[in-house]
Parts: C-alpha cells; sequence; structure tokens
C-alpha cells in the first residue's frame, strides 16, 4: 500500500473520532439541559426564570434601607405595585458598604427610574438632587421627611405635631407614676424639622406638670455611634433621667438593650417608636412603658399610588397623611390578635 493511502485512511480515521467526540458531547450537553430542565420543573423554579416586563420602574431610597421599620415600608410599596405593572427597587439595600443617601440618589437618577421615593436629610444637595431628578422628568415622592421647598410631587408621612401629642400624653401617664426627668432623644441632623415639631408637641402636652424636658442629639452616623450616646445617657449619675422618649426604631432598640444590661428595668421608662417583635415583647414584659405605631406598609402604598397617580394624571395630591397611634399595657394583646388575622387572612 502506498504512503498515500495510508495517510488518506489516518485522516478518515481521525476524522470519524473527531465527528464522534463532537457528536457524543452535543448528546451529553442535551441531556444535561433535559435533566437540568426537568429539575427545574420539579422544583417549580422554571416560572423564575422568565422575564418580568413593567410598566414603571421606582426607586425607594434611605439612609437606613436595611432597618425594620424601612422593610416595612419597602414591602408595602411593593404589594402595591403588583397588579399595576409596577416595580419597585430598594436603592442601598444589602451593599456592601454604606453610601451618603446624595450618592443613592444620584444611582437613581443615573439608572433613569421612572420614578423615586426617598427620606431626605435636610441637606441642600439632596433638595438639589430631587430638582434635577424633576428637570430629568422623574416624580420625586418625600416619606416620613418632607423638602416642600424642592420640587417633589406630594408627602406620604404623619402629623408631626399630633404626633408629639400621642408621645406627650404616654409621657404623662408615666409621670403619674411619679417620674419627672423626661429626656427626648433627636437626631444630631438638626433639619430635622419634623423631630423638632414632635418635640414641641410634646412639652406643650406635658406643660404645667411638673415635669422636666431635656432634649438630647444622638449621634446617627451608625447604629454604634447612637448607641454609645444612649448607654452615656443611661448612665449618667449626675444628671439621671427617669423617661426615654425615642423618635425611632434604632434608638429604641438601643435605648432597651441599654436599659436591660445596666439593671435600669423599672427606674428609666422608654416610650419608643415602631412595632417590631422586639419592641411588642419589652412591653408585654414592661420593659418598654409603650410605643409609637406607623403602618409602615400603609405608607410604602401610599407613596406608590402617589407616584402612579402622578404618572397617569400628571397630577397629585400635596400630603397623604398616614395615621400614628400608641402601643401599651393596656391595648397590645388586642394589637397582637388583630395582627396576627390579618397576617393569616393574607395567608
Amino acid at each position: 500500500m502506498s504512503i498515500f493511502m495510508r495517510n488518506l485512511k489516518k485522516n478518515k480515521v481521525i476524522m470519524l473520532a473527531a465527528v464522534i467526540s463532537i457528536s457524543a458531547g452535543f448528546l451529553i450537553i442535551f441531556i444535561g439541559m433535559t435533566l437540568y430542565r426537568n429539575r427545574l420543573n420539579d422544583l417549580g423554579a422554571e416560572d423564575s426564570l422568565k422575564y418580568n416586563t413593567y410598566k414603571y420602574h421606582y426607586a425607594l431610597i434611605s439612609e437606613e434601607a436595611d432597618a425594620p421599620f424601612w422593610e416595612a415600608i419597602y414591602e408595602g410599596a411593593l404589594e402595591s405595585g403588583k397588579g399595576r405593572e409596577i416595580y419597585v427597587e430598594r436603592i442601598g439595600s444589602s451593599l456592601p458598604s454604606a453610601y451618603p443617601l446624595r450618592d443613592l440618589m444620584k444611582m437613581a437618577i443615573a439608572s433613569k427610574v421612572d420614578g423615586i421615593i426617598i427620606e431626605p436629610n435636610g441637606e441642600e444637595e439632596i433638595i438639589d438632587l430631587i430638582n434635577i431628578a424633576d428637570e430629568a422628568g422623574i416624580p420625586v415622592i418625600t416619606v416620613l421627611n418632607d423638602e416642600p421647598n424642592s420640587k417633589r410631587k406630594s408627602f406620604v408621612g404623619v402629623n408631626s405635631y399630633n404626633q408629639g401629642q400621642i408621645y406627650g400624653k404616654q409621657v404623662l401617664e408615666v409621670v403619674k407614676a411619679g417620674k419627672k426627668n423626661v429626656t427626648i432623644l433627636l437626631n444630631s441632623d438638626s433639619h430635622n424639622a419634623g423631630m423638632n415639631v414632635i418635640d414641641s408637641g410634646i412639652r406643650e402636652m406635658v406643660a404645667g406638670n411638673g415635669v422636666w424636658v431635656n432634649s438630647v442629639n444622638v449621634n446617627t452616623q451608625s447604629t454604634f455611634s447612637s448607641e454609645e450616646d444612649i448607654r452615656n445617657i443611661i448612665k449618667d449619675s449626675q444628671n439621671p433621667t427617669e423617661v426615654l422618649v425615642c423618635l425611632t426604631a434604632i434608638d429604641t432598640r438601643c435605648a432597651y438593650q441599654a436599659v436591660v444590661d445596666y439593671n435600669k428595668v423599672g427606674v428609666i421608662n422608654i416610650i419608643g417608636y415602631y412595632d417590631s417583635d422586639l419592641i411588642l415583647s419589652a412591653i408585654q414584659k414592661g420593659i418598654i412603658h409603650s410605643t409609637m405605631s406607623i403602618d409602615a406598609k400603609q405608607m410604602g402604598a401610599y407613596c406608590v399610588e402617589a407616584l402612579n397617580e402622578y404618572m397617569e394624571t400628571g397630577q397629585v395630591s400635596d400630603y397623604f397623611s398616614v395615621d400614628v397611634y400608641a402601643i401599651n399595657n393596656d391595648n397590645i394583646d388586642d394589637y397582637i390578635r388583630a395582627q396576627s388575622e390579618g397576617e393569616e387572612k393574607k395567608d
């Protein structure tokens, strides 16, 4: 046999082997994909791989995006968006590092979302960014804290004066037990007008009852900084406080822990904010006297409704009010029962 024929035969063998290998490879891939698809069907996960389309994309922005209260606001906003072809995204949540509010706002604008829901912090740059978003055709809704001098379209929040009056009534209940020295925890951010109005409402309500009220600015740069400030207040033996009024969920949680750690239960009464499981349990145990509850889910839903109304009609109400009420030992059992029944109906 000539060299040419031997080489030709050898090449045919090599080509046949290559074809068989490639065919076998495709067969393995096909079988693997079929098995994977069947596995997804068994797990009910196939639908999760389908892309959803939305009419509007809204951004929710807060410096406390991962706090329980904001989790509830987001849940309410997300639920309200379902069925309306609206997707609500939390900008800044679960990031490896914390970003200033102005950077989160810039991210939302750069993403060209259809609407923004934000809790302003009083900085002039935030006002400017709200105006920039509006000029870019992105309507902005403020929540909890307002910026009436900006181009925001609507504000969703609570009446701060009424909230202060409700806080004041809870302080008077504690005063009946002989407590007189009251400390109100405010944010170190002096631009927070809402807290200042709450402070005024408390003072007006307790005036003439022999109560000494002291307002203290708490460092809000981080949970650790606010916790340190609150612990220093509780440890102060020169001017000991008897009633601690907390206007945020984080301060309430820090105050609760500090009172327990320093054996001040019963010595210092806490009037808190928000209705987390921890806070409700502390009320039942008598560690926290009472707490202010805001329907956070309703607040989130109102934000989406306000944005959607503006997107659809070009107009929207200037203010959406969310109710606030006190939970204490007198009504906590009824409150928890109502919450449980509501969850059961939802399921």
